[in-house]
């Protein structure tokens, strides 16, 4: 799961005359379980508009525009596409705001005061981050899943010299995310980096924000699997049209949901050179994530009778999930099985998901996480017989690296697949990083955004079956 994700992409709307209420700089602290998030807006009034700004010194965020701006007597709201989420509140007085952020089954309280002066700070910048000018060709660019009628937006980086190029469409970890997968402060931006190495080794790379993300439309908690690999057979779509592209080297890479994604496309659309998966799975959700139960007690130093205690309340969810179809009964009945959490062991800050009962069961009652609990990638894995490697990582929490490689090994060898590769990288943790630990709280300790071993491991594997 991905915590709350403060990284904002805006452009601003005309607002009415009352816009001096609120010019200057405002700051406030988003708490999310333990982790607390600085969020610094600027507004400014110029003629009969309002603009405004948001910077964070934690998140390592500087002067990202706002947008959708609508401010009427005391009322203030703004959208944020890049993280899928909006704030909304009131002018209780001259120097506060008060309101509530709401991104995807997440509303958390989130007010600010007025400042005197405006705040500097300086952006740091990890060391992985590629860095223009850039040895090839870079395009933002758009294009649209015609089933569902979503725009996406992306990045397409395409090397230079004569084409046409072998092509990668890059898919996220369980979202909302950005299309360079940015997480931490200074911020790590693994998929920028790994289409930088591809790039400057001659393959294409397609890169796009989540739905509901950045430009592209949507909404990842109304959505699922099977519409994001719409979405990635709308990329792979859209390159087939590129002349610098050749249409029969095109394939996929995922990262942990993103591996479900890029078969299940593959076995839709056909016509796909090969798929690649990074911390890959291969059983069905549902024991993934008791699996995770597992692994993250461990992490959080929990003892086994704790451990059982939440794989238990973890079985009720899925058995909910599955046996009352109605939304509304489902959600009061999870309240009733996660109201008595205080009693009971909980590391929820270490997966990443909200701590209290009432957004626990907006979380769990989403399309989002219904599939994903449900979906079983055997029929899929079996019938994949065109190039595959999936690598893990052996200290992965999330995704249990034997027994997905184990399950990979045999899903595709009763596919009859002669060209797949399944390996196991020492000291990789689920992200990618070369690490100590596995567990999410090192993740922004590590300097280091995708490991090395990986991104050679991933470019000579291509190279022997593009050639």
């Amino acid at each position: 799961m991905k915590a709350i994700i403060v990284i904002l992409l805006f452009t601003f709307q005309t607002l009415n005359a009352q816009t001096n209420n609120i010019t200057g700089t405002w700051k406030g602290d988003l708490v999310f379980g333990e982790r607390k998030m600085d969020i610094i807006l600027d507004f400014v009034h110029n003629q009969s508009s309002l603009s405004g700004k948001l910077s964070s010194q934690s998140q390592q965020l500087k002067d990202i525009p706002l947008s959708k701006i609508q401010f009427q007597n005391t009322s203030l709201s703004f959208e944020v596409p890049l993280a899928g989420g909006k704030w909304s509140g009131e002018l209780s007085n001259a120097n506060e705001l008060n309101g509530t952020w709401i991104q995807g089954p997440y509303e958390i309280p989130l007010n600010f005061k007025k400042q005197q002066n405006s705040i500097e700070f300086t952006i740091k910048k990890r060391v992985q981050t590629p860095v223009a000018p850039f040895p090839y060709h870079v395009e933002e660019v758009n294009y649209l899943n015609t089933r569902d009628n979503i725009k996406l937006a992306a990045t397409l980086t395409i090397p230079k010299g004569e084409g046409p190029f072998p092509a990668a469409i890059l898919l996220t970890v369980a979202g909302p995310n950005d299309r360079n997968q940015t997480h931490g402060s200074p911020q790590h931006k693994p998929f920028m980096v790994l289409a930088d190495y591809l790039t400057k080794h001659g393959i294409a790379v397609l890169r796009a924000d989540d739905r509901g993300v950045g430009g592209s439309e949507g909404n990842v908690f109304e959505s699922t699997i099977e519409d994001f690999a719409h979405d990635a057979i709308a990329g792979l779509t859209y390159l087939k049209q590129r002349k610098e592209v050749d249409p029969s080297k095109i394939g996929f890479i995922g990262n942990s949901e993103g591996s479900l994604v890029g078969p299940l496309a593959a076995s839709i659309q056909g016509e796909t050179a090969f798929i690649i998966t990074l911390g890959g799975i291969s059983i069905p959700g549902s024991e993934v994530m008791l699996d995770q139960a597992d692994a993250i007690g461990k992490i959080a130093n929990l003892n086994q009778d704790q451990i059982k205690s939440i794989k238990g309340k973890t079985e009720s969810v899925f058995e909910i999930l599955r046996q009352e179809p109605d939304n509304n009964k489902v959600k009061k009945k999870l309240l009733e099985v996660l109201k008595d959490q205080d009693s009971n062991p909980s590391y929820s800050e270490e997966f990443l998901i909200p701590s209290s009962p009432e957004e626990q069961v907006r979380l769990f009652a989403t399309d989002w996480y219904r599939f994903q609990m449900n979906y079983d990638p055997a029929p899929v894995l079996q019938k994949t017989t065109i190039p595959f490697l999936a690598i893990h990582g052996d200290i992965d929490p999330f995704v249990n690296p034997d027994k997905n490689i184990k399950a990979f090994t045999n899903h595709l060898a009763k596919a009859g697949n002669k060209e797949f590769a399944v390996v196991k990288i020492k000291n990789l943790n689920h992200v990618f990083q070369d690490a100590n630990s596995g567990s999410p709280r090192a993740y922004n300790q590590n300097e280091i955004s995708f490991s090395p071993r990986a991104l050679r491991l991933i470019q000579a594997w291509l190279s022997s079956i593009l050639h």
